[in-house]
């Protein structure tokens, strides 16, 4: 009795993990535009059954309709029937009374090209693909129920791929079967798989491989040194920063929205997103290339993977004061330590992209609360929590120095911030930040948060006090930095 008894024991939590585990196959094809990403799926539930429930969502990223990317032909399916349900995310699969279930679909690009608007899309060519994990991998619905600390483990294996058809993902880099041990939504389901003609180059931070993937030529200027060596840059100086070298695989991917030679479409738009292990880049790719928005745009949103990431808010729009505007002022700051811009250039910067546009913004003294609510519906509201948290985050990097006689600055307290937030697994609040900032300057600074940050009340940058070297004068009615290159100014960048 006691060795069945021990037997049950021993097997059960061997037999809960099996439910955990989920196996792909993506299938080769020389047509993959006509036909799409052959993806199969092999799965063992918990109970025999003849319904299995599978979750694809139909609106990602701003994407709607994606179902439509979703192909079920019936000859790789003999013996299975399908329920497409959109509104409800979910693709039920009646097989036989089992409790393995295997099946066969496909994803393909469902807009023509050039979709100038298409930014998260499926893109599906011969030659190449992009896809976000979410878009690819439909999963047991029984998934998205678990806890969001529950891990599984995702099996995938690229068949039939010919040896220059790179296979390349956020997970891993020419691994042609992957097993990917991960949490569903901030890990599987946050993530980039991409294949095919991309170019891949890769360098080490403390031993640990980041990796670049490009595809398509660049227009002006965008050659793949000018951006591999800036992101070499861009990656060491944060990781300098934070003193953080734990990541034990990180990748940046770049791929056009559109390529055109010509001046046709003379707009220019770039957008970056940070993932699981990644970083992701999409632009459009023609002579109004811009060289600034890149390594703003590689500076700014590379940070987020600890402000806004690691440092999670708790309370999401309410804290873009801090996650958006902290990391704005870290753009420019980061920039100027690792000298892709000069002194003069980062002064420039900052009253100009900084206060400038924020003085001129109809919106900018719209109280905090109101930001949660119209944050997505306006450009001018979006763009408030950057600028006012930038302003406050350069007022409060000064009253460090000042406080500390230049032997502290804001970086002191961002890096504590970082180490309590991983060690005692906090979020952010403007509660733990305002205690920060009494240690750091000691006073409370509640009134000054809650008039400036909290009510939206512009801070009275020409009477507030400043580090030698920095102050302030009315230009065109908008207060600007005057910036004098002193001993004292350097410490700016301690």
């Amino acid at each position: 009795m006691i060795q069945k008894l021990f037997l049950i024991v021993f097997i059960f939590p061997l037999y809960l993990y099996a439910q955990n585990k989920i196996s792909y196959k993506v299938y080769y094809d020389p047509n993959l535009e006509q036909n799409g990403l052959k993806v199969q799926v092999d799965y063992k539930g918990k109970n025999a059954s003849e319904i299995t429930d599978f979750y694809y969502s139909n609106e990602n990223w701003g994407e709607k309709d994606l179902f439509k990317t979703v192909i079920l032909p019936q000859e790789d399916n003999p013996g299975i029937r399908f329920e497409v349900k959109p509104e409800k995310d979910e693709l039920k699969v009646h097989h036989q009374n089992t409790h393995k279930v295997s099946f066969t679909y496909r994803i393909k690009q469902d807009f023509k090209d050039p979709g100038y608007n298409v930014f998260n899309r499926p893109r599906i060519k011969d030659h190449f693909f992009h896809v976000l994990g979410k878009s690819l991998f439909m999963v047991p619905s029984s998934f998205t129920k678990a806890p969001d600390d529950q891990e599984f483990e995702f099996s995938i294996e690229w068949i039939g791929f010919p040896e220059h058809f790179k296979i390349h993902n956020t997970f891993a880099s020419q691994i042609r079967k992957q097993k990917i041990r991960t949490v569903l939504w901030e890990g599987f389901y946050n993530s980039l798989f991409v294949g095919g003609d991309y170019r891949i180059y890769d360098f080490k931070v403390h031993d640990k491989p980041v990796y670049f993937a490009i595809r398509d030529q660049w227009n002006n200027g965008f050659s793949d040194d000018f951006l591999f060596s800036n992101l070499k840059k861009a990656v060491q100086s944060q990781r300098d920063f934070w003193k953080d070298y734990d990541k034990d695989y990180f990748t940046v991917t770049m791929t056009p929205t559109v390529s055109q030679n010509d001046s046709l479409f003379k707009g220019y738009s770039t957008t970056g997103s940070a993932i699981k292990n990644a970083f992701i880049i999409q632009g459009t790719n023609n002579p109004f290339n811009n060289k600034s928005s890149y390594l703003y745009l590689l500076y700014h949103e590379m940070m987020h993977d600890w402000i806004g990431t690691t440092i999670s808010n708790k309370h999401e729009e309410l804290n873009y004061w801090f996650s958006e505007g902290f990391t704005d002022y870290y753009t420019y700051k980061n920039r100027l330590r690792s000298k892709d811009i000069t002194f003069q250039e980062w002064e420039k910067l900052i009253n100009e992209e900084v206060i400038r546009n924020h003085w001129k913004n109809p919106q900018r003294n719209i109280p905090n609360y109101k930001i949660k609510d119209d944050f997505w519906k306006s450009r001018n509201t979006e763009k408030v929590p950057y600028r006012r948290g930038a302003v406050f985050a350069f007022w409060l990097d000064n009253q460090i120095l000042f406080k500390s006689h230049y032997k502290k600055s804001l970086d002191d307290l961002m890096q504590e911030l970082l180490k309590m937030c991983t060690e005692k697994k906090l979020k952010f609040t403007d509660e733990l930040f305002l205690e920060l900032a009494q240690k750091y300057l000691d006073k409370d600074i509640s009134y000054f948060f809650q008039k400036h940050i909290l009510s939206g009340e512009d801070i009275d940058l020409i009477n507030e006090k400043w580090i030698k070297g920095f102050q302030f004068k009315i230009r065109d009615e908008i207060p600007q930095l005057q910036a004098e290159q002193s001993a004292e100014s350097q410490y700016i960048l301690r």
